[in-house]
C-alpha cells in the first residue's frame, strides 16, 4: 500500500512538473509577444513624432505665406 501511494505521489509530482513547464513555456511566449508589441509601439512613436514635425514645418510655411498674402492685400486696399 505504501509503495502504491509513493508511486502515485511520484506520478503526481512528475505531472505537476510537466504542467508547470508548459505554463512557463506559455508565459515565455506571452512575454515574447509583449516585447514585440513594445518594439512596435516604440517604432510607431518615432514615426508619429516625425510626422508631427513634418506637419509643424508645413503649417508654419503655410501660415507665413498666408500672413504675407494678408499684408499684401491690406496694402493694396489701403489698410496698411
Amino acid at each position: 500500500m505504501a509503495g502504491k501511494l509513493l508511486h502515485k505521489s511520484i506520478e503526481l509530482s512528475t505531472e505537476s512538473v510537466i504542467i508547470g513547464n508548459k505554463m512557463l513555456d506559455k508565459q515565455d511566449k506571452v512575454l515574447e509577444k509583449q516585447d514585440t508589441m513594445i518594439e512596435k509601439q516604440d517604432e510607431s512613436i518615432v514615426e508619429i513624432k516625425g510626422l508631427r514635425q513634418d506637419l509643424k514645418s508645413y503649417m508654419k510655411e503655410r501660415f507665413d505665406y498666408l500672413e504675407h498674402e494678408i499684408v499684401m492685400i491690406k496694402e493694396k486696399i489701403g489698410i496698411i
